[in-house]
Parts: structure tokens; sequence; C-alpha cells
């Protein structure tokens, strides 16, 4: 009977080995999402159609600011039945109109990013200056942790995305890269800024982890 080279033995036995440690960490791998308490692909914001009561749009809360107009309307809209909408007509207002909802349930664990996605639709919107546009944000408060730094804990489109003109639903998004440590709830923004004139709508606005 002929034997089988040592070397033969060696190369199985290293590929069962790293075969088996594949699986191991596989398995440790969906353990470990099977105990995420917020695991990845959960949605965390309520009533992101701003459908669930035809009398109101909770938990969104206008922040009103002279000379903003910040309401619903029932005539545009991409799902459900209605969208909030936020208008300004004075191209010389610095103050910013702003839709916010706050998160204080279960937090994903440190690490996962979150991901702010909005649908917008466009009336007329024009821009004059630096800082100004429509834009959304997430903000982990609170604003520093317990070493005073706000490195990771805010994140905003109003640099990044320019918002003018008049256009049908188009989405805008942003990402919250890796969870900061020391989180006791996120509030997420919706706004028009600085020297903003025109109206935006905003629909079907999702928080995700990833």
């Amino acid at each position: 009977m002929k034997r089988i080279p040592f070397y033969y033995l060696l190369i199985y036995f290293m590929k069962s080995a790293l075969l088996i440690f594949l699986i191991g960490l596989v398995f440790l791998s969906s353990c470990m999402d099977s105990n995420d308490p917020v695991p990845k692909g959960t949605q965390l914001l309520a009533n992101t159609n701003l459908s669930a009561n035809p009398s109101s749009v909770s938990p969104w809360n206008a922040v009103s600011s002279p000379g903003f107009d910040l309401g619903v309307s029932q005539e545009v809209f991409r799902s459900g039945f209605q969208s909030i909408f936020i208008e300004n007509l004075d191209s010389l207002n610095e103050n910013a109109g702003t839709w916010r909802q706050t998160y204080s349930g279960v937090l994903p664990r440190e690490g996962r990013n979150l991901i702010l996605k909005t649908h917008i639709k466009g009336e007329d919107i024009k821009l004059r200056g630096p800082g100004s546009n429509v834009y959304i944000s997430i903000r982990a408060f609170p604003v520093e942790d317990n070493n005073g730094s706000t490195i990771g804990r805010f994140v905003t489109s109003q640099n990044r995305t320019l918002v003018s003109g008049s256009f049908d639903w188009e989405p805008l998004e942003i990402t919250l890269s890796s969870v900061p440590e020391q989180v006791d709830f996120i509030i997420v923004y919706l706004v028009m800024g600085p020297r903003v004139t025109g109206r935006v709508y905003f629909d079907d606005i999702t928080l995700t982890v990833k």
C-alpha cells in the first residue's frame, strides 16, 4: 500500500484547521449580531412618511423662526398622504427654519454607522452666500463626550450638497460614521438655512443603522 507523503498530510490538516477557524469566525459574528439590541438595518425614526396621523406629524417638531413658514401639505407628498415643508420669502432673513425629531430609544453599539436619508422637492429655491443652503443633520447628545471632544458627534450636508432651483422628489443622504461613545440621545434636523428663499418639502425620512 502506497504511503501518503507527510507534507500532503500537513497541508490537509492546515487546510482543515483554517476551514474550522473560518467557520468559527462566521459563527461568532452571527452570535454577536443576534445579541445586538439594534442590529444592522434597523430604522430608528418614527412616522417616517409623516402620515401616521392626519391631524399631526408628531414626533416631528417644527422649530419656527421669524419669517419662516413651517407646515404640513396634504397636496404635495411622495408617499402616504402628506409631507412637511419650510418656506421663506425674505432674501435677507438670517434665521433658519427647522424640523427635527429626537431618538432616545436603545442606541446602536459604538462603531455602527447611521444613515439619515430623506426625499426633498424644491420650489424656486435660491441660495445667497456661504452657509445658505437646504440641508439635513445628525447630532449626538451630549454635544461633548467626557473628555470635552465633539469629534464624530455631528454631521451635516450643509457644505456638501447644494440644493437649489425647482425639482421633483430627489434623495438627500448623510452618514454619521461610527456611533461615538457616551451618547444619551440623537436628534435629526431638516433645515432651510439663512438667506434661502423658496419652498422645500420633505418626505420619507429614515435613520438606518449600518
